[in-house]
């Protein structure tokens, strides 16, 4: 009966580690651009790959779940939109065999004039996968 009971908590915790695999995890990611605004923002996030990419906004709390980090925003695809004032972390991901995968690369390009970031995540064959733009939001 014990041997059983210990089985059984081996395959609970092997099954769980397969579930959560597949969940995206961008907290673990070493490169996490940070931008911040006292005013509210608008935002532009194009891709260039047939791959597909997330991007995660996460926003840190002090104590608070997956190391501290809670994701505040995700976006796929071409889009645009608004982001509250704040202080924000930007991870793309993206998803291969069914894993999620950090970016090779995060490079923060030149920006210009009004802008807050301009930032390009890129997978290991380089290129810039995924930009996206933070501009201060039109009043």
């Amino acid at each position: 009966m014990r041997r059983f009971a210990l089985t059984a908590a081996m395959c609970a915790i092997a099954i769980g580690s397969v579930a959560h695999a597949a969940e995206p995890r961008p907290w673990l990611c070493r490169d996490k651009p940070v931008f911040s605004s006292g005013h509210p923002m608008s935002y532009r996030l194009t891709t260039s790959s047939r791959t597909h990419w997330e991007l995660f906004l996460m926003q840190f709390t002090p104590g608070g779940g997956h190391d501290g980090f809670d994701i505040a925003q995700s976006l796929a695809g071409a889009s645009s939109g608004q982001l509250a004032a704040g202080q924000y972390f930007a991870v793309a991901l993206h998803r291969a065999g069914g894993n999620w995968i950090c970016p090779a690369n995060v490079d923060e390009e030149h920006s210009t004039a009004g802008t807050i970031t301009n930032l390009c995540f890129s997978a290991p064959d380089g290129g810039c996968s995924v930009k996206f733009v933070v501009t201060p939001a039109a009043p």
